[in-house]
């Protein structure tokens, strides 16, 4: 008996070790200031930035879990996406991250991500599992060139708490322009096709949340999202708009609103999970019949 225990505790042993998945937590910088494997942008015009950045951001790799950046942006009618969706090249315009220029956006800064004239929006490809934990933003703006603009303080756990058109928060808190965002997440088994996809999205594409209290940060952690902690290997980070289809359980955070919303996108940061390798499996089902091979013995034993 003592030796079926031993056998037993054992294989459990075994099953829990090579069953489990790893995660790591990880930082992905869309900045190309120190960063290995991005080119440096800073020298495309407006007019050539398409050209720049087809293989953006492939070769960034963080655990062995690798991120590929790609953009698309959606006609906006009275602040509701209509249309489809189409892909677009990302920017690295004068710094501070990843903008787009849809061809559509009037304004200064229009080399952002923004909802004005268009929704535009980030892919992101992990070649694993991710839990998306924080968004980084290099830039903010929600009403460019106008005159007291009224800015958000944040507290230290990353919450707008008041706001100001001075510029001056209470004693610590930090101001900075607020902005809105969507942020999507892939459940389809396959990977996702954004282009000529409906403007609400929809299907397959969970809406995690609308965040309306977004500011500039660069420091890792970032902007606080997905508190419910979802993962997908497809994540879709986008200028908020009211015509996205709205999922049930989703996050909504700060008041939120179609327009003047720009932004680039820094960094994001999370922990992604590894399934098993193909050799750990494999040591899994051994272990899974020797357990079966163990039950029949012991069944025998007994009659």
């Amino acid at each position: 008996m003592k030796t079926q225990r031993a056998n037993w505790l054992a294989l459990a042993t075994l099953m829990t070790g090579l069953g489990l998945s790893g995660s790591a937590h990880a930082v992905w910088t869309f900045d190309n200031a120190g960063a290995s494997g991005i080119g440096n942008y800073t020298n495309c015009s407006r007019s050539t930035t398409l050209n720049c950045d087809t293989a953006l951001e492939s070769g960034a790799k963080i655990n062995d879990t690798t991120v590929a950046l790609s953009g698309f942006y959606a006609n906006n009618t009275n602040g509701v996406v209509t249309g489809t969706w189409t892909a677009n090249g990302l920017s690295y315009f004068a710094g501070n991250g990843q903008g787009m220029y849809s061809g559509g956006d009037s304004g200064s800064p229009y080399h952002a991500l923004d909802n004005n004239a268009t929704t535009e929006a980030v892919l992101l490809s992990f070649s694993s599992a991710t839990m998306l934990t924080s968004i980084g933003l290099g830039y903010t703006s929600n009403t460019p060139g106008a005159a007291n603009v009224e800015l958000g303080c944040r507290n230290a756990s990353g919450v707008v708490v008041g706001t100001t058109t001075t510029g001056t928060c209470a004693s610590g808190t930090t101001a900075g322009a607020t902005v809105d965002i969507s942020l999507f997440r892939w459940t389809g088994a396959a990977a996702p096709t954004v282009a000529g996809k409906a403007g609400a999205l929809g299907g397959s594409w969970e809406l995690v949340g609308n965040y309306g209290d977004m500011i500039t940060d660069t420091t890792n952690p970032y902007n606080l999202v997905n508190s419910a902690g979802k993962t997908s290997s497809w994540w879709l980070i986008s200028a908020y708009n009211s015509g996205f289809t709205q999922s049930a359980g989703r996050e909504t955070r700060g008041t939120l609103d179609n327009s003047n919303d720009y932004f680039k996108l820094y960094a994001v940061a999370g922990t992604t999970v590894k399934l098993p390798e193909p050799a750990t499996l494999a040591l899994t089902s051994v272990a899974l019949v020797g357990v079966a091979g163990l039950r029949r013995r012991q069944s025998k034993t007994a009659a």
